[in-house]
């Protein structure tokens, strides 16, 4: 039986991207072939697949790829194709998306934006392929010195990529090395405040500006990439319960039962930049997401949202999104949850002492 594989496209690249994989196939003489996707070890995919004037394919193989990553929480691995006798090894790299030509997995960073807002108790989520077995990423941030002049301190530290293909980093961390308050990397020339900072491997770089907010939600979820990223959402939010329930009669008396408490929330974010709302659109389109609250991640489902991003110079994006927890009863937190104060606290934390002239 002759067979041999048709060239693709892709073949020569040494990441081939999930959603540029549509189709792999064969020229043989055989009526049939056993086709199958091997990772790992495990065979995820088989099928006897029958050819058609000489020529099998396997169309949307990347569709199949990105199901198995996702089961098996993988961002970027080699997979064995087999058609009857003859195998081929591809390292395929997960994205859902049509990225341009200018895209480079091996340069760029795996992230849904190069810049975003984060606030002193955020944690952030770096992703990259690995060059070599410890891939240096490059801190550098900007602030004041003890004179109040604006400086920079930059520092690298060696991060092992070689399995998780990201790293996460608290940004409390980051300030306390580059402040001179970590005594395990001294710094020299240390900053007074941080106002901003940049994280750099190889030709990528993201960007993440400390700014102060009294209220916001920490969700994680899986970008693109399958990268399980961190982002903090500012903005407004409505929380609406409702309760359904069935009555039926015993004795004379009403009885309910099957009674079920939906509780549902709604998010309207500020004005957003550019770069946040393609994080936001990754984040409301995601296959998982969770949010963080009392240093426990909950499973949400996102059910509802508007987006509509104009280019308008006097309109400013605003994302409205409704997300509920996965499980079946309503969950109650110990603290207070992204503005909304247990019903101890009130409205202002000193006694409010109105003024009059």
């Amino acid at each position: 039986m002759a067979i041999g594989f048709l060239q693709a496209p892709y073949f020569s690249k040494p990441y081939v991207l999930t959603s540029e994989a549509r189709s792999i196939g064969v020229s043989t003489d055989a009526d049939s072939v056993a086709v199958s996707l091997t990772c790992k070890g495990e065979t995820f995919f088989s099928v006897d697949l029958y050819a058609f004037e000489g020529v099998i394919e396997l169309y949307d193989p990347g569709a199949l790829v990105e199901d198995f990553f996702i089961r098996k929480d993988l961002i970027c691995e080699t997979v064995t194709v087999k058609f009857g006798s003859m195998t081929r090894d591809i390292t395929f790299l997960y994205c859902e998306d049509v990225m341009p030509p200018t895209f480079n997995p091996a340069r760029d960073l795996l992230m849904s934006a190069n810049a975003r807002r984060v606030h002193a108790d955020s944690q952030i989520t770096v992703a990259a392929l690995p060059k070599d077995p410890y891939v240096p990423f490059v801190i550098k941030a900007v602030g004041h010195d003890s004179d109040g002049n604006v400086s920079s301190v930059q520092y690298a530290n060696n991060i092992n990529l070689a399995t998780a293909k990201y790293t996460i980093w608290s940004v409390a961390q980051i300030v306390s090395i580059v402040t001179g308050k970590n005594a395990s990397m001294p710094i020299e020339n240390p900053l007074a405040d941080v106002l901003f900072f940049s994280v750099k491997n190889g030709g990528g770089m993201a960007m993440f500006y400390i700014t102060p907010s009294p209220a916001f939600l920490t969700f994680r979820f899986r970008n693109i990439f399958n990268v399980p990223e961190l982002l903090d959402v500012e903005g407004v939010m409505e929380m609406k319960s409702e309760t359904s329930r069935e009555n039926a009669r015993c004795s004379g008396d009403i009885v309910q039962y099957d009674r079920r408490t939906d509780r549902t929330y709604q998010i309207t974010t500020g004005p957003l930049p550019s770069d946040e709302v393609e994080s936001l659109v990754q984040l409301i389109s995601s296959h998982s997401v969770q949010i963080y609250v009392d240093g426990a991640f909950y499973d949400v489902v996102i059910d509802d949202h508007t987006c509509e991003d104009s280019t308008d110079d006097e309109s400013l994006t605003v994302i409205k999104f409704t997300w509920r927890f996965k499980g079946r009863r309503p969950v109650i937190f110990n603290s207070s949850m992204f503005g909304i104060s247990s019903r101890a606290s009130g409205v202002f934390s000193d006694e409010y002492s109105p003024e009059y002239e």
